[in-house]
């Protein structure tokens, strides 16, 4: 398994670093600095905020080619999908990070680093700790974080070429946490729908 996870990290990279040259040669780009600006900038900055909206937009627009590239990487051993963040959930992630950690007073790339999403789903049991030395001792520029969040259990591996990038999301799954996390996901989305509701004029 790790095999197979070791070419899939090896993928991503060259598509991310593929994607992003592109997206700084679109009519789409601006220069921001993800790090260095916080959360709660964007709440007043617009070119900011249309710049991470765009940058959803490049996305989209490509979508269908990164779909057919990563379809290799599903086999009788893992599952591969890949998800770009939608517009009104950036806007609720926002929200929440400027309400509820500590008044949106941290840099952007750690609220939105999960623009762009991939997950695999392992049919071979792989702990945190196995996945983390694996990665630490091939791929050093990468961050690995044990992600638990009641029923949720995964690890999530950063992607990163500088702080004028946003991050790509490559979230590890065993299978026999899969329900558990889907579950943990509907929860969360159901927070999510109440505030668009409320905030975007939805109805039941």
């Amino acid at each position: 398994m790790l095999e197979e996870l070791n070419k899939l990290i090896n993928f991503i990279q060259y598509e991310y670093l593929e994607f992003n040259k592109k997206w700084h040669e679109s009519h789409y780009y601006s220069k921001i600095n993800l790090k260095n600006n916080l959360v709660c900038d964007l709440l007043n900055n617009e070119l900011m905020l249309n710049t991470i909206f765009n940058y959803r937009e490049f996305i989209n627009e490509n979508n269908i080619q990164l779909i057919m590239d990563f379809k290799q990487f599903n086999t009788d051993f893992s599952k591969v999908n890949i998800r770009a963040k939608t517009k009104n959930s950036i806007e609720y992630k926002i929200k929440n990070y400027v309400e509820n950690h500590e008044g949106g007073k941290i840099p952007i790339e750690k609220c939105l680093n999960d623009l762009l999403g991939i997950r695999i789903i392992c049919s071979e049991k792989l702990g945190y700790e196995q996945i983390k030395e694996f990665v630490n001792k091939n791929f050093s520029n990468l961050k690995c974080i044990h992600s638990l969040r009641q029923e949720y259990k995964a690890t999530h591996i950063y992607f990163k070429k500088d702080n004028y990038n946003f991050q790509w999301e490559l979230q590890v799954w065993n299978s026999e946490d899969e329900i558990n996390n889907i579950l943990s996901h509907e929860r969360y989305k159901q927070d999510y729908v109440k505030w668009e509701k409320e905030n975007k004029g939805g109805k039941d």
